[in-house]
């Protein structure tokens, strides 16, 4: 292969490198924001003068064990599961970019 296919393999590595970086990056942000608005899976609170009895209660349960319970998975184990993709996503494009280097280097040494 020529030296040509391998530095358009570098230059495409390093882009796929760079985009999972923004990703991560802006994913980030995406979690900070998501955290910050856990506190409206419980809102409006329940109380005697808005709602109560059964219904309320069971609606109070749902939301609880629920849709806060499914917000708190999110925002834990989903969260930490994409980021350590992400993480060892990156690691192996910066291994090939090595790798890549390296034959570039060999080739341009065995051209001389």
């Amino acid at each position: 292969m020529s030296l040509a296919y391998w530095y358009a393999l570098l230059h495409k590595k390093q882009n796929d490198l760079s985009r999972l970086q923004t990703c991560n990056g802006q994913l980030s942000g995406k979690q900070s924001e998501f955290s910050s608005n856990q506190h409206l899976m419980t809102e409006p609170e329940l109380t005697q003068a808005t709602w109560k009895g059964t219904l309320a209660t069971r609606f109070d349960d749902i939301r609880i064990d629920g849709i806060l319970a499914s917000y708190q998975e999110i925002q834990t184990t989903q969260f930490t599961n994409v980021f350590s993709t992400l993480s060892n996503k990156m690691e192996q494009i910066r291994r090939e970019i090595e790798s890549i280097r390296a034959t570039i280097a060999r080739l341009e040494a065995d051209d001389d």
